[in-house]
């Protein structure tokens, strides 16, 4: 397990209880910060930061399923793709941006 991945899961872990009671317009909040900082040409998110982000849109993922138990296939392929994002990923972005 890399050091990403464990500090994913500690993330992950950190933030579940309280993500899976997010309402849809917190989530929202959520995303849309989030694609902000991401696509912010003066600000660059920190590892930590960046994987709060991604953790927290791939838990709702989780609540999305328990809502929406026909879509549950889908949630669940959206939190992997949550999951794997990579801060390195988004720093070479950022650089190419520039």
């Amino acid at each position: 397990m890399s050091a990403d991945d464990i500090l994913k899961e500690r993330i992950y872990n950190e933030n579940k209880k309280s993500v899976m009671n997010y309402s849809m317009k917190d989530f929202d909040t959520l995303f849309f910060e989030f694609t902000n900082k991401k696509g912010s040409k003066t600000e660059l998110l920190t590892k930590e930061a960046f994987y709060t982000y991604t953790i927290k849109i791939a838990t709702f993922s989780d609540r999305l399923a328990i809502l929406y138990p026909k879509e549950k296939e889908i949630a669940e392929t959206n939190k992997k793709k949550w999951f794997n994002e990579s801060y390195e990923d988004y720093l070479l972005s950022k650089a190419t941006h520039k």
